[in-house]
């Protein structure tokens, strides 16, 4: 297939997947919507932060301050992973079951991997939206309306070390999500808990909310596979949050990674697409 017609076929994807996800509502209404997740989990955490600081560490309101900033970057560009993750572990279903057009793409001449790709570049916006709003409501919140001067300045965010590692890291996160749409093509009843636990395993092990070397010794060395433990590694070390020296390490990790997780993706998603060429799973439906 020809670069261009990939390029466009994942380009109509695209326009379809945006307005599907956002033709129900107006545009205020759905950037609320994209936000008010990922912040209600940060508000969550970083009162919980507040508070420990509050009653048994007052002493010590500099590292509160600073792990607070670092807590709420983490979160922000965590939002990558939740839309990522979601999206893409009910494609299949979506496609397959409720409105029984997957066989149709499959057939088609564009086939199922720019559709795949233009679908997942969708959920690649809304976690943009879901960033943006994340780190201005943050800002406004904490050190507008609390004035708890946190060391967030968005205006001074190193965009030459940012960009590099949010690219790398969204293309990782494409990858990972191929494989969960080519776990769905084969399997049925799964598809409403695996975006959630894939997600909900690189919150716990990934670095959002706390320090990779606070996590018990044994699984360290999983943390340290995982391309979203380099990408706010990198990410924080572009607002200055983490000492810039590791930079280039923590990015020669993250391209690594990220082309272990292409490979690994797209070898996955062709045996998954072999399989059910073989079966006849194109146009099975589950039925509850």
């Amino acid at each position: 297939m020809a670069v261009a017609d990939f390029v466009k076929s994942a380009g109509e994807s695209f326009r379809v997947g945006w307005k599907i996800e956002s033709n129900w509502t107006d545009p205020v209404l759905f950037a609320t919507y994209q936000v008010i997740r990922p912040l209600a989990s940060l508000l969550i955490v970083a009162f919980i932060v507040i508070i420990g600081a509050s009653v048994g560490a007052s002493a010590n309101s500099a590292f509160y301050s600073q792990y607070l900033a670092w807590l709420i970057v983490g979160n922000a560009f965590y939002a990558f992973v939740l839309q990522i993750m979601l999206g893409m572990a009910i494609l299949v279903h979506v496609d397959r079951t409720r409105y029984e057009v997957l066989k149709n793409i499959y057939i088609s001449p564009g086939t199922l991997h720019p559709y795949v790709i233009g679908r997942g570049l969708v959920s690649v916006v809304n976690g943009a939206v879901s960033v943006i709003l994340t780190l201005l409501f943050s800002v406004a919140i904490f050190n507008g309306l609390l004035h708890m001067n946190i060391p967030l300045n968005l205006l001074g965010v190193n965009l030459l070390m940012l960009f590099p590692g949010v690219i790398l890291g969204i293309i990782s996160l494409l990858a990972i999500g191929y494989m969960l749409c080519a776990v769905n093509i084969v399997s049925n009843r799964m598809e409403f808990i695996l975006g959630d636990s894939v997600s909900g395993i690189f919150f716990l092990l990934g670095g959002v909310i706390f320090p990779i070397a606070l996590l018990p010794s044994y699984v360290q060395p999983i943390s340290n596979v995982l391309p979203i433990t380099f990408l706010l590694n990198t990410v924080r070390e572009s607002f200055g949050l983490l000492p810039t020296g590791d930079y280039m390490t923590d990015l020669a990790y993250l391209a690594l990674t990220t082309l272990v997780t292409l490979i690994v993706g797209i070898a996955v998603f062709r045996l998954a697409e072999q399989r059910a060429k073989k079966l006849g799973l194109f146009d099975r439906k589950s039925e509850y």
